[in-house]
């Protein structure tokens, strides 16, 4: 979205999402106006679902370091997975996985 006001708009509008299913439909409707999302463009979405996600959790922080992805609750328990490489698309994919689950 290269005009500033409408970037600016799907930004609060993400800001604003309580579940995944609105920010699938902003994604939807980003792609219904100009075409298929680039790479980068997809991962941001998916991280805003991890974001909600994760808040539904406790899940106060997430870190990886190669294929190793920790999660850290509210009580500061860890837990820790691993992807399937150490590539952004399979760290995303393996962290929506376990939240999901």
């Amino acid at each position: 979205v290269k005009e500033d006001r409408l970037r600016l708009d799907v930004y609060r509008r993400l800001s604003a999402c309580e579940n995944p299913v609105e920010v699938y439909e902003i994604e939807e409707e980003l792609i219904d106006r100009f075409g298929e999302l680039d790479n980068p463009t997809k991962q941001f979405f998916e991280l805003m679902v991890i974001k909600l996600l994760s808040l539904k959790k406790g899940i106060k922080s997430l870190s990886n370091y190669g294929q190793n992805i920790t999660f850290t609750y509210a009580d500061d328990s860890k837990q820790s997975i691993k992807s399937a490489s150490k590539d952004d698309d399979d760290i995303i994919r393996a962290t929506l996985e376990f939240l999901r689950n």
